[in-house]
């Protein structure tokens, strides 16, 4: 389906892409489908400064190494909700940026659109934040029904946090289902001890969500950092989002970045 050319459909969300989504979803899928929303929301406030945190990214970008098993995303109509490790210092031509379920607008052109490892360097070089994880994660994109199973994928993903010494957790998604997707596995983090900020393109859908703490944006899907080879955007958008883990002070923060694409003026 593509994201921003279905035509409009009356519904319940003040956002038209959310409509278009839940009634291509009930056309197709499930009649009585709905996006989750949750009463409460878990909190964990970051266990130490900013500066001295170790940070993970986790993705929703079909992004793994070449030879790793591959996502089922295209043969999976409810969504593949397997991840794959990516180590911080793995070379790019080391990912498989050619799978047929990656989105090829932006990802190929500059892998640091998804999962800013760069520009995570950058913050630790900077002294902003304390260390960068040894492994980050990617899932696959249209996880339709994120429930119950990225609760199981993160009590996996616990162990690897826990080895690995993390502390504080940046979700970036790539796609309309991914903000639902990325929203759950934040509050399932937080319900686990770690903290978390969540950036998203539908904000309406984090909050319906609760996503402890979220950076909104006007980028378009398929690079949530920000546009191919604008390495200062990325580190000015980790920047941004890694400093409400300091300033939030109440669960579901979201505020709306004033960042923008190179091509709007920066």
């Amino acid at each position: 389906m593509s994201e921003r050319s279905e035509p409009e459909s009356s519904g319940p969300y003040a956002t038209p892409l959310l409509n278009r989504l839940r009634a291509h979803l009930r056309a197709g899928l499930d009649p009585q489908y709905e996006f989750l929303a949750f009463e409460s929301t878990p909190w964990s406030a970051p266990r130490a400064p900013l500066r001295e945190l170790r940070v993970a990214l986790i993705a929703t970008a079909d992004l793994h190494r070449r030879g790793d098993a591959p996502f089922e995303s295209l043969d999976t109509p409810l969504g593949d909700t397997s991840y794959r490790v990516i180590e911080h210092g793995l070379a790019s031509d080391e990912l498989a940026l050619d799978a047929p379920y990656v989105d090829d607008k932006y990802i190929p052109q500059d892998p640091e659109v998804a999962l800013p490892r760069r520009a995570l360097d950058e913050l630790v070089a900077a002294g902003a934040i304390g260390s960068a994880a040894p492994r980050h994660y990617s899932f696959a994109q249209g996880i339709v029904r994120p429930l119950p199973a990225l609760s199981e994928r993160a009590d996996e993903l616990a162990a690897r946090l826990r080895e690995d010494r993390v502390d504080a957790l940046v979700l970036l998604p790539t796609c309309s289902l991914c903000v639902q997707a990325l929203a759950v596995l934040a509050r399932e983090f937080e319900s686990r001890g770690w903290s978390t900020v969540t950036i998203t393109s539908l904000p309406e859908l984090t909050a319906r969500v609760g996503a402890p703490r979220a950076l909104a944006t006007r980028f378009p899907f398929g690079a949530p950092a920000g546009d191919p080879g604008n390495h200062g955007l990325h580190v000015a958008l980790l920047r941004e989002a890694l400093g409400l883990l300091e300033s939030a002070r109440a669960p579901r923060t979201l505020i709306e970045t004033a960042l923008r694409w190179r091509r709007d003026g920066r």
